[in-house]
Formats: structure tokens, sequence, C-alpha cells
């Protein structure tokens, strides 16, 4: 459920690029100590490019999750139809955060509504 629903799937790839930053900059230390092979070794250009391009993806990934933050601080928060929880909607169409039901808050594209009763609690057919 790691990428359910639009505003986790963007704090997903943020965090992601932290990872692939930081792992970029070990590479540029691996590289700079010759532990891939001494074609680099010492080489404080690859090293500082390595670094930079780190830095850069860690800092981008920053101000990805304050951008983030401000589009989840505005959207309009919604009752899911078949869990009852409540979710956040990104956009004309996101899906439920807990259980990847279609939501929609625009009237011409939403579908027959889901009725719950006793003998089918999760609303299908």
């Amino acid at each position: 459920m790691i990428f359910s629903g639009k505003i986790n799937r963007l704090r997903s790839y943020a965090m992601g690029m932290i990872f692939l930053g930081i792992a970029l900059m070990y590479l540029g230390y691996v590289f700079f100590r010759g532990w891939l092979g001494s074609w680099a070794e010492g080489s404080q250009t690859i090293m500082a490019i390595f670094l930079v391009l780190g830095v850069l993806m860690v800092l981008f990934s920053g101000a990805m999750y304050m951008w983030i933050g401000m589009l989840s601080s505005r959207s309009p928060m919604v009752e899911c139809p078949s869990c009852g929880k409540m979710t956040k909607v990104l956009g004309r169409v996101d899906e439920c955060m807990f259980c990847k039901q279609k939501l929609t808050l625009d009237p011409t594209l939403a579908t027959t509504p889901i009725h719950h009763t006793p003998e089918n609690p999760a609303g299908l057919k």
C-alpha cells in the first residue's frame, strides 16, 4: 500500500530520491578510494561530481517534500465509501490511501454509489 493515492506516491518518490542521492555520494567516495577499480582512485573530480549530484538530489527532494506538504494541506478530505476511512483527494480522480478505491469530487466522473448492506458489508456486486 505504499503507492496508494497520489500524495503517498509523490512522498515515496521523494524518499527514493533521498536514498538515491545518499547512494550517489557514497559511490563517489567508493570510486575515490579505489574500491571499484584503480582508474578513479584519488580522483577528486569524480568524487566532487558524485558529491554535488547527491547533495542536489537531497535538496531537490526536500523542496519536493515542502511542495507535497502544501498540496496536502489544501486537498479536501472525504470519507471512502468502501472502507469508511477519511482520505485526501488530490486532483479530479484519486484513490483511497487505505483500500485503493477510486474516488472523485467531479459529479460527471462519478459512477453508481456503493450501497453497503448487512448481507454485503463491502459493497461488492
